[in-house]
């Protein structure tokens, strides 16, 4: 649990930060803002809002621009000036893909932020970069004007990371917001080239990786070693599905028995797992940990059931694959399914 209700706002720099493949600036403040007391309320949930307890990294502290600023922030919050222009920076300089828009960073450091029911200084790293177009109505005696300019929503974040100043010699740990669309090499420079974070290895991390690791060898490796129909595929996608969501603990055996059954399926899977978290460099393979629900609801989309035939029918599969016969027409040169049921709805 993240709450931010009682949390205190105690200084907030802005810096501008553009793009130097596209010959924009880097503008740097030199002092704080003046937090005036009707703004903290509004300026706090800004900055922390966008963050949800899930997924959570680290910094690797080897090296790391951004960790040793946090450092000298948390140690020194006279600091604030000096370390965040080190921030951004380093952020103009990684911020070279074409396509990588300027914006404001925001860096703030706020104290009593209840994490886990444990109070904590942190520090929030805030790019704004999507600006709105704003009207105000003005009016001087009877006469009213309309002042039109652009600004940022409170309600919208575009990237942010949020660092407590727990696990510091752990590198800290750090939330982080990114709504860059797409796979694009410019999704990338927020989380990898600017802060340089590593998961958490922790519940929600494990079960994230077994999860994508089942959907990536159900639809790509399975089909190359062994002879499977798509509707095959579906069913050992729903029985992953049914694992993640009914069960409280990960076992590798219990795993591999109830979703892959086959033992060569499930020592090709094992083999599979292996290989790939070994060249992610993401350390050893683990076979036991707690599942954690919050990743289940967030990932489980990606075992989505769906059949599709040609660009006639969509069948979505999500229980019995008995239900489900598959054929071949020789009259009509045309494979087909046969789909059993007891009822059925237009809704």
């Amino acid at each position: 649990m993240l709450s931010y209700q009682g949390a205190i706002l105690e200084k907030l720099i802005i810096h501008f930060v553009g793009n130097p493949s596209n010959e924009e600036a880097l503008q740097l403040a030199a002092q704080p803002i003046d937090i005036r007391d009707e703004h903290h309320e509004l300026l706090t949930r800004f900055l922390m809002h966008a963050f949800k307890t899930e997924g959570f990294y680290h910094f690797n502290p080897s090296g790391n621009t951004v960790y040793d600023a946090c450092k000298s922030i948390f140690e020194n919050p006279d600091s604030l000036a000096e370390a965040s222009t080190q921030i951004a920076q380093h952020l103009y300089d990684v911020s070279t893909h074409p396509k990588i828009l300027p914006g404001d960073l925001f860096v703030a450091r706020l104290s009593q932020v209840n994490l886990h029911n444990e109070l904590h200084d942190a520090i929030v790293i805030l790019k704004a970069e999507t600006e709105d177009d704003f009207m105000q109505v003005e009016w001087e005696g009877a006469t009213s004007d309309a002042v039109l300019s652009k600004g940022y929503r409170l309600d919208r974040v575009d990237k942010a990371c949020l660092v407590f100043s727990c696990d510091s010699l752990e590198g800290y740990k750090v939330l982080v917001v990114d709504k860059t669309n797409g796979n694009a090499a410019e999704a990338q420079y927020w989380t990898d080239a600017f802060l340089e974070l590593e998961a958490a290895e922790d519940s929600y991390h494990f079960t994230q990786q077994y999860m994508n690791l089942t959907k990536q060898f159900v639809r790509e490796q399975l089909p190359e070693e062994f002879q499977v129909i798509p509707s095959e595929q579906i069913a050992m996608l729903n029985r992953g599905s049914k694992f993640f969501k009914e069960n409280e603990r990960f076992q590798m055996n219990e795993f591999a028995e109830q979703v892959m059954q086959a033992p060569e399926v499930a020592e090709s899977f094992r083999k599979f797992a292996e290989s790939n978290i070994e060249a992610q460099d993401d350390h050893s393979i683990t076979e036991a940990f707690d599942i954690n629900q919050q990743a289940v609801k967030k990932h489980l989309g990606m075992f989505r059931s769906v059949l599709k035939l040609d660009k006639n029918f969509h069948i979505y599969i999500h229980g019995n694959r008995n239900m489900i016969e598959r054929g071949f027409d020789d009259e009509k040169n045309l494979n087909y399914y046969k789909v059993y049921f007891s009822n059925e709805s237009t809704n």
